[in-house]
């Protein structure tokens, strides 16, 4: 009797089981899961990511509206004047894998050293430019928040382990524009103190 009773109480578990598995249910829950994910995962847009970053660079550095009608197509002018010189470094840098001489390295380094220059030189042209606009001191607050937002771009790309080796729980994160960095929470803090 106990053998009979033990029999039918493992046939029943394991009726529940295989029927509880489905095989195409797997991947349903899985695509359900990254569509529920939102945005997050959606492909990379330069004109959102733009978007974005002038959100935060005029808030950042208190533009006016405008301070912003007038500096923002300048501004705009300039990262694609030194999107072409980026583009350019990379064609020389994928000639690396090619080179095999002392020379064609030497090569390589000199053309990428003089467009990281010539890089360097549209944004000392443009800051004279923003200046006309501008006061130095939003010009300054301008390439600060620059630097903070593509910062903080980088880090909502990574995956969240990379900072600190990386780790078995890859999740990639994708761009999110709503994250803050410490300044930004003690400038809110700070706001809210005030009001």
């Amino acid at each position: 009797m106990k053998k009979l009773f033990f029999t039918l109480v493992c046939m029943m578990l394991t009726m529940s089981v295989t029927s509880q598995a489905k095989p195409d249910g797997d991947k349903k829950d899985k695509k359900e899961k990254f569509e529920k994910r939102g945005d997050m995962h959606k492909k990379f847009s330069p004109e959102k990511y733009y978007k974005h970053m002038e959100e935060y660079i005029s808030k950042s550095a208190e533009l006016t509206d405008n301070e912003k009608t007038k500096f923002f197509p300048l501004f705009k002018e300039m990262l694609e004047a030194q999107r072409k010189i980026v583009d350019q470094e990379r064609e020389v840098m994928r000639s690396f894998k090619e080179a095999k001489t002392e020379a064609e390295f030497e090569k390589i380094i000199d053309k990428t050293t003089s467009l990281q220059v010539e890089n360097k030189k549209i944004e000392q042209t443009y800051y004279k430019k923003f200046a006309k606009v501008l006061t130095w001191e939003k010009i300054c607050k301008v390439r600060m928040a620059q630097t903070r937002f593509n910062m903080r771009a980088l880090r909502s790309f990574s995956p969240r382990d990379a900072r600190h080796g990386g780790g078995r729980n890859f999740k990639h994160r994708g761009f999110r524009p709503d994250f803050k960095d410490k300044k930004d929470q003690k400038n809110e803090n700070a706001e809210q103190k005030q009001s």
